[in-house]
């Protein structure tokens, strides 16, 4: 978006322009004094006029030849005012004549220039991480000398904009994608802002990759008080020598392969009931903590018993998104919430109620390129964005075609980002985040909900920016609904299940697998597109435990739950007694064991009847609905988080419920 802004004219020192009329011995003369011969379109310069042995004092008389108008004559002064349009400098003549003798006059030529403007459509180069980059800013029009600056966003780390001549220099540091806004004021005082960008491509050296946890851990929970036990991790990206960690704890640890490791958890760490966080940590560089998995312990129970925490409902306007995880290090699972146009982080106490942390909530500010649309959150994804050790968030704007990335401190406050990630096609309501090419750094994945558009996967670097990967944005068919992360064709290379509606087609659905090609790019699996009616929420897991990922996804038009099961090689079968029938317009599932029973169940939020429904699985891909299920949550439940919010060793859960604006928590003791 480009506009004028104006200020008041100001300039200095005043330009004298002096001249003698006739010949030496002509005792009468006139002199014309203006601050500056040169302006732009539509603004004004004053002139003076001084006559020299005129004893009448009795003045001048003005013309003007040329474009633009004459205004405030009087004996003495008149306002030059340039015209209001020109598309190139344009002179004009402004003269002043003696009164007293008409055969003394002087003249004094000015200039006006167009506005100026910063050349429209312009592309900067890319730059390199580490090699010295220059370039100067194109621009137009105008009255010199300008001043330049960056008025919203921020340029790549290492880059410096002059303000005297608009050149763009210094060595970056880091890789992605920074946009800004470039502004310059000409010394008219006319100031014109344009969106610009400059991607600088990385050549830092690979790190390894960031592994990925699959569900379910191998037991997924445990008794008190029981032996201790062999615990297998499967997923992707793992290394030899990376640690399963509990709690933050490395466990003593075996590799089996790059999708598989074990370890031995002691007797000490299940004393307890509880619920454990799990991760894995792969050796430097790079590496990293993987995402983590909620391993409960607590004894087996054939119903949910789901009670509202004290403080819930929490007051939250337009909720549309949350998420579960630890953000301030201390143990206790927080809340990292989506609502209105604004991010927060709801750190736990431990007992289910919540605490604001300081610095939130953060606004999704506007930026100017959005065409004044409000910038109301979509999606949230939660990960360490630059390898601080230290949670991050990033969040889809629903009405403008951009995320934002707010890095952790480790306290729960993030700070704001200096540069956004690009979403082109249109608003977004899935955002995921995975190492996608392994190379140490988290990247993400977003699809737009506008029918036939596309999926975008963003390479990250580490530092909070990000490049879109060649190839992307990824043409999928129809509205993408939701994403989900997973190793669907065991050659330990992440890939995406996408599911998708065509809005123009009442009823219809489906679910698309992108096969990750390990540079962060991704293929359609052979075959059409898996047809399921309405599809929205998808969530990935191994429901019949025999070691290859499964499919779980809502169909919001039909009122049911879809189990897919995964043949190991990107191709799914639907499972014994699915689609299962759930509540009004299930929009929200995610995947837990909610009884202990050592087998993954359900949760599924029904936006339109305003409860959860739980599902317990069977272990071979069938589930049925435990006592206790549904639970009424408020009004419009449009997200769901699992974790156990309360220390008690049993899942509990959180929903942002969009119509009455609040969040649920519920907790089972």
């Amino acid at each position: 978006m480009r506009r004028f802004v104006s200020s008041t004219l100001y300039f200095s020192p005043v330009l004298a322009l002096t001249f003698t009329a006739g010949c030496s011995s002509t005792p009468i003369s006139v002199s014309l004094s203006a601050p500056t011969t040169q302006t732009d379109q539509g603004k004004t310069i004053v002139i003076t006029a001084k006559l020299t042995n005129d004893g009448s004092n009795s003045g001048v008389t003005w013309s003007l030849n040329g474009p633009g108008s004459l205004t405030g004559a009087s004996n003495f002064g008149v306002t030059y005012n340039a015209p209001l349009s020109v598309a190139a400098a344009v002179t004009a003549t402004v003269t002043a004549t003696s009164l007293q003798d008409n055969s003394k006059s002087n003249s004094l030529m000015l200039t006006a220039n167009p506005a100026p403007r910063i050349s429209p459509l312009q592309t900067l180069p890319n730059g390199t991480t580490g090699v010295a980059y220059s370039q100067t800013i194109s621009e137009m029009g105008g009255t010199p000398p300008f001043t330049w600056s960056v008025s919203i966003g921020s340029l790549p780390n290492g880059l410096s904009i002059n303000a005297g001549t608009g050149a763009i220099t210094g060595t970056p540091s880091g890789g992605g994608t920074w946009y800004f806004e470039a502004q310059v004021t000409d010394a008219a005082g006319v100031t014109w802002l344009d969106s610009l960008s400059i991607q600088v491509n990385s050549n830092l050296a690979r790190g390894n990759p960031i592994p990925f946890v699959s569900q379910p851990l191998i037991p997924d929970a445990a008794a008190p008080g029981g032996p201790g036990f062999t615990l297998t991790v499967n997923g992707a990206g793992f290394l030899s020598g990376a640690t399963v960690n509990l709690n933050g704890t490395a466990l003593s640890t075996t590799f089996v392969n790059s999708r598989q490791l074990t370890a031995l958890v002691p007797a000490s760490a299940i004393a307890t009931a509880g619920t454990a966080t799990v991760t894995v940590v792969n050796p430097s560089p790079g590496g990293g903590s993987s995402n983590f998995v909620y391993f409960p312990v607590a004894a087996p129970q054939a119903a949910v018993n789901f009670t509202q925490a004290q403080g819930s409902p929490i007051a939250a306007y337009f909720a549309t998104a949350l998420v579960a995880a630890d953000l301030n290090k201390d143990g206790k699972p927080d809340i990292a919430l989506a609502y209105s146009a604004d991010v927060a982080a709801l750190l736990g106490n431990g007992d289910g109620t919540f605490a604001q942390a300081t610095g939130s909530p953060i606004n999704l500010n506007q930026l100017p390129w959005q065409g004044g649309a409000t910038p109301l959150p979509g999606a949230l994804t939660v990960g360490d964005l630059n390898n601080s050790g230290n949670l991050g968030l990033a969040v889809t704007e629903l009405q403008n075609s951009l995320a934002i990335a707010f890095l952790g401190n480790g306290n729960g406050s993030f700070t704001t980002p200096s540069t956004y990630v690009a979403i082109p096609g249109g608003s977004s309501t899935s955002l995921v985040s995975a190492d996608f090419n392994g190379d140490g750094n988290l990247d993400l994945a977003a699809g737009n909900d506008v029918n036939g558009t596309v999926l975008v996967v963003s390479l990250g670097y580490g530092d909070g920016a990000f490049n879109m990967v060649s190839g992307s944005p990824f043409g999928v068919s129809g509205s993408v609904n939701s994403i989900v992360v997973g190793d669907f064709n065991a050659d330990g290379k992440l890939d995406l299940a996408v599911a998708t509606v065509d809005l123009t087609v009442a009823g219809s659905g489906s679910v698309i697998i992108l096969l990750g090609n390990g540079d962060g790019t991704f293929t359609q699996a052979a075959g059409p597109p898996i047809s399921l009616p309405s599809a929205s929420a998808i969530a990935a897991a191994d429901f019949n435990g025999d070691g290859k990922l499964d499919l779980a996804v809502t169909s919001n038009g039909r009122n049911t739950v879809s189990i897919l099961l995964g043949n190991g090689d990107g191709t799914f079968t639907p499972a014994t007694g699915s689609p299962i029938t759930v509540g009004n317009t299930p929009d929200a599932l995610a995947v837990g064991d909610f009884l202990g029973s050592r087998k993954l169940g359900l949760a599924v939020a029904n936006f339109t009847d305003n409860t959860v429904t739980i599902l317990a699985g069977n272990g071979d891909g069938t589930f049925s609905q435990p006592t206790g299920s549904p639970v009424a949550v408020g009004k419009g439940p449009y997200s769901i988080t699992v974790a156990d919010f309360n220390g008690s060793g049993r899942l509990g859960f959180a929903t942002a419920n969009l119509t009455d604006g609040s969040v649920s928590v519920f907790l089972q003791h």
